[in-house]
């Protein structure tokens, strides 16, 4: 009886097959065997799934945030206050006025209540920042503009966060966003920086970095698709300074430890583009 002699390729995909087949019964095997190891990979996918979920909830939502309120969820730490009748955060200057073909002003510019001088420094910067503007445009300094003014504050882990927004739209000038936070620590008495925050979520460097940066390339991608389409965009500078993890400022944390990265381009110049990364 004759031989049939099989080609070396067949022969190899025989073997092949037969490998995978292996692979795939003790794969099975292992975890008939073991029925919490598939339980709790699908709970880590469904974990890191929901995860996502809830940041790009909180930057859908940002709007939200801005209620000119403060929330106090702190259990134990007090100091002390400038004014001992107000809030830690309270409402200090507020203005509502429409003045037709010239302005309107709906601003409620926010005061830390806080014996320091590192607080004193907060207010006054927020004074120069957003109370001067706004005295400005009520004294006609500027023309045709509209302009805005809230905030949110919030104390938990002994750590006091606010966050100030203002939008103007200035004559022909494009609308400009401007984003300030400020965060102190009411226990030890001096400024929160992002590595502290950092410690406090168990967050290292190269996450964060790893984060910022995969995020800021979407951004960017996003944009520059919009542009090719003949949109005009706000094109980011990747290599920029400031995405290091050490150059973040623009930060707060919220009363369920979300922390708020922010970068808000109109800081530096005409434009309302923000980017929001959420940890």
């Amino acid at each position: 009886m004759r031989k049939i002699k099989l080609p070396k390729s067949q022969i190899f995909c025989f073997i092949l097959i037969i490998i995978v087949c292996i692979i795939s019964i003790l794969e099975a095997l292992y975890y008939v065997m073991n029925p919490n190891i598939q339980d709790e990979e699908n709970l880590a996918d469904n974990s890191l799934s929901n995860t996502g979920m809830i940041e790009t909830n909180l930057v859908d939502n940002f709007d939200d945030v801005f209620q000119n309120s403060f929330n106090n969820t702190n259990t134990s730490e007090e100091t002390e206050k400038i004014n001992a009748d107000k809030d830690y955060v309270y409402t200090d200057y507020e203005k509502t006025e429409v003045n037709s073909g010239n302005y309107e002003i709906d601003v409620k510019i926010p005061m830390l209540n806080i014996n320091s001088e590192e607080i004193k420094s907060y207010n006054e910067d927020i004074k120069k920042i957003f109370q001067d503007k706004a005295e400005s445009i009520l004294n006609g300094g500027a023309n045709r503009s509209v302009y805005s003014v809230d905030y949110e504050a919030y104390l938990n882990n002994n750590i006091l966060s606010i966050v100030i927004r203002s939008t103007l739209k200035e004559g022909s000038n494009p609308q400009r966003v401007i984003i300030q936070t400020y965060c102190y620590n009411i226990k030890e008495m001096k400024k929160v920086e992002f590595s502290d925050i950092m410690q406090l979520k168990n967050l290292d460097t190269t996450t964060v970095q790893d984060k910022i940066k995969r995020q800021m390339q979407g951004k960017q991608e996003e944009a520059k698709a919009l542009q090719q389409l003949g949109y005009s965009v706000y094109i980011r500078d990747l290599r920029s300074d400031r995405y290091d993890v050490e150059n973040i400022t623009n930060f707060f944390i919220d009363e369920n430890n979300n922390v708020y990265v922010i970068y808000a381009y109109g800081n530096s110049s005409n434009t309302d583009v923000t980017d929001i990364i959420i940890f």
